[in-house]
């Protein structure tokens, strides 16, 4: 694509979701209204979209990443993470993670008023391929002071320069890295792993890595995470094509990520597929409503409550893939996640 038209894309993103963030009037679309209108009339417990929902599914394009290309696509996000509001912290420092195979940049929130309740390392969404730590900045920032912990947010190396399991082996770096650095940061209550879609996949395979190799973590928080490709599910099915994170674009992410088809079966990849869920710390695991991976994420909380861990499992409604970044109701998520944390780092 000419570079002309790349920048007339992130700007029209940008125009949008500004409009989304001032609380324009938006209408979803006609295919989203109908899907809605079918699901509602199918259970009457289904809830509309809430009103940021809806001003996001409206004003931001749905992006097909064939066409645009790898770096319109990160692009347009980093563009996109320019416009939401930031959280003062106490103190932010951007430094570098010694890992086995390459130094990983990294940037550390402490939070406000200095309180330290743990540590967080955590790891950002976006399908192995695109985000960073500059795009995830707003909300761990707001996650370090909804936790009152230190985030160390990781720049893991991303698809299709780096396939898997590049990213699985920067982030168990990241993690036992942390878990050898707390008094660096003041941390005396513990490391924690989190992240969200394909971040959050990558927390659930460290917190396995890490019990294989005897190291203590006090927590996981998987947020919509990709635990395993899905074409069965009925979320998978019913939201596999409208609301935001289609199928297509979770099989571009797959192609860009996997060197082999075989490798989606190993639970590296697909945690889901391991043979021993037993030991872990306690999860908390959050879903969408509206999104192709619920059903995916709610299995793999069923299989860990079945293994002995300490779950906690909470469906949010109302809402789509992504929906922790927004105004609203994804703020209200970081809180409660945040105070999940403190209460498990003080237990």
């Amino acid at each position: 694509m000419p570079e002309g038209a790349l920048t007339i894309t992130a700007i029209e993103m940008l125009r949008r979701l500004r409009r989304c963030l001032d609380g324009g009037q938006a209408s979803y679309s006609k295919k989203t209204h109908q899907l809605l209108n079918e699901k509602c009339a199918e259970k009457s417990t289904v809830l509309p979209l809430y009103p940021e929902t809806k001003r996001f599914l409206d004003l931001v394009p749905e992006v097909d990443p064939e066409k645009i290309g790898v770096e319109a696509f990160r692009q347009g996000f980093r563009e996109l993470a320019k416009m939401l509001p930031k959280e003062k912290v106490e103190h932010v420092e951007d430094l570098r993670i010694p890992g086995t195979q390459c130094d990983l940049p990294a940037r550390v929130y402490t939070p406000a008023m200095g309180k330290r309740a743990g540590g967080v390392v955590y790891f950002h969404g976006g399908g192995f391929v695109i985000g960073d730590v500059e795009s995830y900045d707003p909300f761990c920032r707001a996650l370090a002071n909804a936790s009152e912990s230190v985030v160390i947010s990781v720049d893991y190396r991303l698809a299709p320069e780096h396939k898997f399991p590049t990213a699985v082996n920067d982030a168990f770096d990241s993690v036992t890295w942390a878990l050898k650095n707390t008094a660096r940061f003041g941390i005396t209550q513990g490391i924690a792993v989190a992240g969200d879609s394909a971040g959050g996949n990558l927390s659930a395979v460290s917190a396995l890595k890490c019990r294989d190799e005897g190291l203590g973590l006090k927590a996981e928080v998987l947020v919509f995470p990709f635990t395993s490709f899905d074409v069965a599910s009925r979320s998978s099915i019913e939201y596999g094509d409208s609301l935001f994170l289609t199928r297509k674009q979770g099989t571009w992410f797959g192609a860009q990520y996997l060197s082999r088809p075989e490798d989606a079966l190993s639970p590296l990849f697909s945690p889901i597929l391991n043979p021993n869920l037993s030991g872990l710390p306690p999860t908390l695991l959050v879903t969408a409503e509206y999104d192709p991976l619920r059903d995916q994420g709610e299995a793999y909380a069923d299989m860990l409550a079945k293994a002995g861990v300490l779950v906690t499992s909470v469906r949010v409604r109302g809402v789509t893939h992504g929906f922790i970044a927004l105004p609203g109701i994804g703020g209200d998520t970081c809180s409660m996640i945040g105070g999940y944390l403190k209460k498990t780092f003080q237990s």
